[in-house]
């Protein structure tokens, strides 16, 4: 869901809420104001008090529909939020070349780094690590916008709020952003894939955001035993899940000691 649609529907539940709250408030006036009118007690005071009762009563379920439907609502966009992700991965994973040489892999072949004077060029992905509220920095997937030669600091545009809801813009020094891989060795060299026990940074099925993890299993060794090419076998630290599979564009060297 994009920007313009998530805002539309939030206008609507809230303004469908404050119409529906203008005239309870006004029954509910009319209410506690009709006893105090010349000749208001007669023998229908009894059906007029019953009848307003009845407003309001229709008014708290009307209320009570409408608190019930943005909550849908909410959760309708929480679950498109995660279709997305999911999407993002699929789209970055049918684009990435496979390198079809036997020696001498290129930079950013599977975990070789860039070349030291490397810059990530506009619309490149990269991993930044940006300030978290919560963890004090998150990395997370980003697109290069542009480059200062001056500052030496990249423009980004977070990912996945770049196809959600509009893009999110961090200025960021070299240092904090690595690129990603390129491309992967159909060879399965040894120099371009990470080893068992190795620690990397991965992203987590269904998010744009990496976390440490260890290598169970290398795609080289996981394609030997059948498995799909490309993907390694990983375990993310703190997580109960003991193994789960991440293909090789999204895990990166782990540089905390």
């Amino acid at each position: 869901m994009n920007q313009e649609l998530s805002e539309s529907l939030d206008k609507s539940c809230k303004d469908l809420y404050k119409e529906e709250t203008k005239y309870f408030d006004y029954i509910k006036k009319i209410k506690e104001t009709a006893p105090n009118l010349k000749n208001y007690k007669t023998n229908k005071s009894k059906k007029i008090d019953q009848a307003f009762e009845s407003i309001l009563s229709y008014h708290e379920e009307a209320r009570e529909v409408i608190q019930r439907k943005i909550r849908y609502a909410n959760e309708g966009l929480k679950t498109t939020n995660l279709l997305i992700k999911k999407y993002v991965q699929q789209e970055l994973i049918s684009k990435l070349p496979g390198w079809e040489g036997s020696s001498n892999p290129p930079p950013l072949c599977g975990k070789i780094p860039a070349n030291n004077n490397y810059i990530a060029s506009n619309g490149d992905l990269v991993a930044a690590s940006i300030p978290d509220e919560n963890t004090g920095s998150a990395i997370i997937l980003c697109h290069v916008k542009t480059y200062s030669k001056t500052t030496q600091e990249y423009k980004l545009v977070d990912f996945f709020e770049d196809l959600n809801k509009g893009p999110s813009y961090y200025t960021l020094p070299k240092e904090d952003v690595i690129p990603i891989p390129r491309t992967l060795s159909s060879k399965h060299l040894s120099q371009t894939e990470f080893s068992k026990n190795e620690k990397v940074l991965a992203v987590y099925p269904e998010t744009t955001t990496f976390y440490p993890a260890i290598v169970l299993e290398s795609p080289g060794s996981r394609t030997k035993k059948g498995f799909d090419t490309f993907y390694y076998s990983l375990r993310f630290v703190n997580d109960f899940v003991e193994q789960i599979e991440v293909y090789a564009r999204f895990v990166i060297p782990n540089n905390e000691k």
